[in-house]
């Protein structure tokens, strides 16, 4: 019985040694997975800045990129991939008080070969009433420009009353 006992408690701990060993084993193996990604750039934008003058109250003015320079290629875009969409948000519905009209039409200037679009087709227009535009097809990859048409009309004012438009574009890629 004293050997059957001692017996059994050796093999308990002969049990106990094996099971502890692979409870460390499992323990202390560990291993370590690396995930790299690089993000690429889809789109490059270029903005210009440009100054219109001085209009008076009641008057109605048009502007290209002939009576303003800086209005030509104001917009410029380099995709790295076909199917870019690109977003402009503005301001324009804040200057509502002191113009009757504010109209921007933003046209293509330069297009890249392949594409549906050609220089001089509308992209958008952006108003008082419509300050923003949610999305210009860029169809193709390659350099993108596009040219301002402006048309203000200015109300009454009780001092003269310095204006600005703030202009976002931003760009993204769906596929």
């Amino acid at each position: 019985m004293r050997k059957t006992r001692r017996t059994l408690i050796g093999l308990v701990f002969l049990l106990m040694s094996f099971t502890i060993a692979s409870v460390s084993a499992f323990v202390y193996e560990s291993a370590q997975q690396t995930i790299t990604q690089t993000i690429r750039e889809i789109a490059n934008i270029t903005l210009q800045n440009s100054a219109l003058g001085d209009i008076e109250e009641g008057e109605t003015k048009s502007y290209t990129k002939n009576e303003v320079a800086e209005l030509g290629d104001a917009i410029s875009v380099v995709t790295t991939k076909a199917l870019v969409y690109i977003h402009l948000n503005s301001d324009l519905d804040t200057l509502a008080p002191y113009y009757s009209t504010y109209s921007i039409a933003v046209k293509f200037a330069t297009v890249p070969g392949g594409s549906g679009h050609s220089a001089g087709d509308l992209a958008c227009t952006l108003t008082l009433g419509s300050p923003s535009y949610s999305s210009i097809d860029l169809d193709v990859a390659g350099s993108w420009t596009f040219d301002f048409e402006i048309t203000t009309t200015a109300q009454s004012v009780l001092a003269d009353q310095p204006t600005t438009v703030t202009i976002t574009v931003s760009a993204e890629s769906t596929a």
